[in-house]
């Protein structure tokens, strides 16, 4: 019976280099999505006033090469990791992009409302590192 895979998550604040648009987001949004599904990796992305924070997982060799790409990406800069552990089970099944106050986001464009939804506590613990780190 082959190993189970390697699950590790792998948590990052950056910057926006500029502030990105709704539908840089959404382009953001999508590339992700298909390098995501193509790698079995999933997790959350949260933006808030040019301040990124991530949570990603998966197997350890796929999440590194996410991290590789997450760092040449030109959209943002000052990459700080925060953390790489183990896990024993994918807290995210489905990779998602949560807005902070994307209550109003989804009153204007219904159809985002599968992806941006209430937080739970680790989104919103690396929510709040991200308001600290913007001092």
């Amino acid at each position: 019976m082959p190993k189970p895979k390697d699950l590790i998550e792998l948590s990052y604040l950056s910057e926006a280099v500029s502030d990105m648009s709704f539908l840089g987001l959404m382009r953001l949004l999508e590339s992700a999505r298909a390098f995501n599904q193509a790698n079995g990796i999933t997790g959350i992305l949260l933006y808030d006033n040019q301040q990124f924070g991530q949570i990603i997982e998966g197997d350890r060799a796929s999440v590194m090469k996410a991290w590789k790409r997450i760092q040449e990406d030109r959209r943002h800069h000052r990459v700080e990791l925060l953390e790489i552990r183990e896990i024993a089970e994918r807290s995210f099944p489905d990779w998602l992009l949560r807005f902070y106050g994307g209550e109003t986001l989804t009153q204007d464009y219904p159809a985002l409302t599968q992806m941006v939804g209430g937080m739970d506590k680790h989104s919103l613990a690396l929510m709040n590192r991200m308001r600290a780190s913007q001092t």
